[in-house]
């Protein structure tokens, strides 16, 4: 093992020589020497001499071996220096960690249930609870890091952590790259398919291709199909269906709803000898899970192993799969048992390091801006806002960084935590152990909430690695759009809603009474109100997931259109299931057509319920599925209902179509619809001032399945609703580009735009239209011989010199001195004099990005501006 200890780049205890207790004199006289009387004096000098130098010699070998006694018989095994583990081989894993007073845990937090960030965006799931158990049998704490999963490996190579925790399974490829524990978790699935199905075994994935297949939310099962089935293009997304328990999967699979049933393969058992279903395969997805540890780390894998043995015969391991798993107690598999340990002996790794090779690495350090405080205080942005994140990182590896190294997006806390973020590449060359500063550029979005996104540093190969960061804020509710002007109130439209207040999941009653006119037409905001003509007199009753605009919408017989609204706003109800998508399509049929109905509820759900006015359509339906109704034989509006019930209480939506007189005598069933259909988008008002707000409304139908919103190509709300509205305000002044895209779940996709001008509103910004010179940079003058300056255009751009190189980007800049400095960009000069100009100016420019506010000390000359942490970063003078 020692001569790896050099390529492994960890800090191991260098061996010591010790004296081994004899003692060596050199006799300096030859034996044929011929002595006169000075020689004979100078003799006996020489002699007695000797003989004190051999007097100290002795004692000095007494003092050495009773210091060699004490340190290796006398000291006390817990000392803070202890003697390794295993003597033979000098190896000390286990006491660095017990040294230290914690386990440095490498994971990787997006495979839930195993690992994952709760609601308060901390690590959690079942492999954390293993981890933490173990440590706490340990007597020791744990520090958790966030990395790529492919980079796991390299980081328990380097010494970045200790061990390693995120569903791994051992493989022989894998055992050459590090030693594992037992196994401390065993699963394998069981597929089951009706009694009378003609599907008479499934061997692989490919063969659930169009299979409707059923599976328990929060499964191993779950995560395992969306990921290497839906998300491979394998399959359609809808055609997974998830419930909440296993028992209302296996019986809508008697009920032909469904084709298949994944489960644990001992419910599966169990449910094939009740009858109805049989199993048809399994095995496809083996769980045989260990922690990983350094090659030769013995003595911390043994430490483990023995607390993994302990908690396994306590049932604490059985009681975690029941947690997180939602595994019974009877359907665990019980690992086998450890092989006894036995002396460790040295010997020689499995695999030697490759002569010439590098590891990556990346280290957090610290935030330069917007530090969020571990998501307990994310920093609020406006809605729609560019701004600027960084990070203050470190090549922990042995690979240096050049260009071809970047920060990507990798996943966030929900749709649209990109906030429009695009690769960004290191810039320049970053060698092993130096620090960087990254920045990217990002857009807030426009729906009000607290965003989390995580970025991960890849190679040139686009291989992640390293510690995962993330940008965490929070977006506040948009100020009041600018409304648009309405047509004088008239007496003969009489537009009234029962309640204007609801707590969500309830419903309110639109009532309406309109004289003279051509024709009436009842819809809520961002729905296409061609679709949705009703009688003049009637009512509707509607259950709106969030505050929503309901329109009636008049046209009159001399073709004027008058419209009324009614705004209900709907309280939060955080507890109560939540129907992220009810969708009917289309909204208009002809007798004889059917209906496709699409859903997706969230949260804790103990029964989904889809009916309409006539009949209930499926009970116990699953949490997320689909279902078709054919149930309009004449012309008629039919109210389709989605009713979710949990433990928090109970949530409801509708959806309405209308049926219609067939074009011909014979009516046809249509398919179901297999490209995207914007029904409608709008963007409005068209022209407007800086400062202010446009209202975006749209609605989707046909086979839709995603819908985003882009403003001049940056994604700015990603899988919004079907149907549904937003409010952008515009800070610069310019032409703005609005676009709305539908895709279908195989890709499809259509657009539709809309433009908006936004001219430049009167002037609030007290930088506007200034030029400063810098003379302070982080609390030092500048290098003498360099001119920095900064010049604040009034329509939202800056530039100026960094001392070498000129350099232009965006700000926004307040009347209460807030200040957002985004897309600097430099030329790429290179100046040799004065020595530490390109230093200062990289410096320069990372504080610029880092500002978030400003004062005017005196009120007249002086600028001061500060980073988030209220540091003193840029003086300026006024020129």
């Amino acid at each position: 093992m020692a001569d790896n200890l050099e390529d492994r780049g960890d800090e191991f205890e260098t061996e010591q020589p010790v004296y081994d207790g004899e003692t060596h004199v050199y006799d300096p006289d030859p034996p044929d020497q011929t002595y006169t009387l000075d020689d004979e004096v100078e003799a006996a000098a020489r002699s007695n001499l000797n003989w004190v130098l051999v007097g100290l010699v002795a004692l000095a070998a007494v003092v050495l071996g009773l210091l060699l006694y004490y340190f290796l018989f006398s000291r006390p095994r817990e000392s803070v220096i202890n003697p390794p583990t295993n003597p033979e081989t000098g190896e000390n894993s286990w006491n660095r960690v017990r040294s230290a007073g914690r386990m440095v845990v490498g994971t990787s937090l997006d495979y839930p249930p195993f690992t994952f960030r709760n609601d308060q965006f901390q690590p959690d799931g079942f492999d954390m609870a293993v981890i933490r158990e173990i440590a706490g049998r340990l007597s020791v704490g744990t520090e958790i890091k966030d990395m790529a999963f492919d980079s796991l490996f390299s980081a328990v190579e380097l010494g970045q952590v200790d061990v390693a925790i995120a569903a791994i399974t051992v493989t022989t490829e894998r055992e050459a790259l590090a030693d594992f524990s037992n196994i401390y978790w065993i699963g394998e699935e069981g597929i089951l398919a009706r009694a009378d199905s003609d599907i008479s075994a499934i061997r692989t994935l490919s063969e659930m291709a169009g299979r409707r297949i059923g599976v328990q939310r929060g499964s191993v099962y779950q995560t395992w199909l969306q990921r290497d089935l839906v998300d491979a293009g394998i399959t359609q997304s809808a055609n997974l269906f998830v419930y909440e328990t296993v028992d209302a999967a296996v019986r809508d699979l008697r009920e032909q709803r469904l084709d298949l049933v994944i489960v644990d393969r001992r419910v599966a058992d169990a449910s094939a000898a009740q009858g109805g279903v049989r199993l048809v395969g399994g095995g496809l997805n083996p769980q045989r899970y260990a922690i990983a540890v350094r090659n030769g780390a013995d003595s911390l894998r043994n430490e483990i192993n023995n607390a993994l043995l302990l908690l396994q015969n306590e049932g604490r391991i059985a009681q975690l799969a029941q947690q997180f798993l939602n595994v019974g107690a009877g359907e665990i598999i019980t690992p086998p048992a450890p092989t006894p340990t036995v002396p460790i002996q040295p010997t020689t790794p499995a695999v030697q390091p490759t002569v010439g090779a590098c590891v990556n690495g990346m280290r957090f350090v610290a935030d330069l801006n917007l530090d969020d405080n571990n998501m307990t205080s994310p920093p609020p942005i406006s809605p729609g806002q560019a701004f600027s994140k960084g990070w203050r990182i470190q090549n922990s590896g042995t690979c240096a960084w050049t260009t071809a190294y970047r920060l990507v997006f990798v996943s966030g806390n929900v749709p649209g935590a990109s906030m429009g973020g695009q690769p960004t590449a290191v810039q320049g060359f970053v060698a092993a152990g130096q620090q960087y500063d990254m920045f990217v550029n990002l857009v807030a979005p426009l729906s009000a909430g607290v965003y989390q996104g995580i970025w991960q540093m890849v190679d040139e190969q686009n291989r992640p690695f390293g510690d995962r960061i993330w940008v965490g804020i929070t977006v506040p509710a948009s100020p009041t759009a600018t409304a648009a002007a309405t047509q004088t109130p008239s007496p003969s439209i009489n537009f009234t809603v029962d309640r204007t207040n609801i707590l969500q999941g309830e419903c309110v009653t639109f009532v309406w009474n309109v004289q003279n006119v051509t024709a009436v037409y009842f819809h809520a905001q961002g729905e296409a109100w061609q679709n949705n003509q009703v009688q003049p007199q009637g009512n509707r009753v509607a259950c709106p997931s969030t505050t929503t605009t309901y329109f009636l919408r008049v046209l009159r017989p001399d073709g004027t259109v008058e419209e009324r609204q009614n705004v209900i706003t709907v309280r939060p109800n955080v507890n109560a299931p939540n129907i992220t998508q009810f969708v009917a399509a289309p909204s208009q049929v002809t007798t004889g057509q059917c209906v496709t109905l699409q859903w997706d509820v969230q949260g804790s759900v103990s029964r989904v319920t889809i009916s309409n006015q006539f009949r209930v359509l499926w009970d116990n339906a699953p949490s997320r599925g689909n279902t078709q109704d054919c149930t309009g034989g004449q012309p008629t509006t039919i109210e389709f209902k989605l009713q979710a019930t949990g433990p928090g209480g109970t949530s409801q939506a509708l959806e309405y179509v209308n049926v219609v007189s067939p074009a011909t005598a014979t009516p046809v069933p249509t398919a179901p619809p297999t490209q995207p259909i914007i029904d409608s988008f709008t963007v409005t008002p068209g022209q407007l001032q800086t400062g202010q707000c446009v209202q975006i409304s749209w609605s989707t139908s046909g086979a839709t399945w995603l819908v985003r919103l882009m403003r001049n190509n940056v994604l700015v709300l990603d899988n919004a609703g079907l149907s549904g509205s937003a409010q952008d305000c515009l800070q610069f002044a310019g032409s703005y580009t609005y676009q709305l895209v539908a895709s279908t779940t195989g890709g499809q996709s259509i657009s539709r735009d809309q433009s908006v001008l936004v001219s430049e509103a009167p002037p609030v910004n007290p930088l506007a239209g200034k030029t400063y010179g810098l003379t302070d940079l982080n609390g030092a003058p500048i290098v003498a011989g360099t001119n920095l300056t900064v010049t604040f255009n009034a329509d939202g751009t800056l530039n100026g010199s960094g001392g070498c190189n000129s350099y232009n980007g965006r700000y926004t800049a307040t009347a209460d001195g807030l200040i957002s400095v985004s897309e600097l960009s430099l030329t790429n000069s290179l100046c040799p004099s004065p020595p530490g100009v390109m230093e200062q100016e990289g410096a320069y420019i990372n504080a610029l990005r880092a500002a978030v506010t400003f004062v005017f000390p005196d009120r007249t000359t002086q600028m001061v501006m500060y980073n988030a942490a209220r540091q003193d970063i840029l003086r300026y003078i006024l020129r």
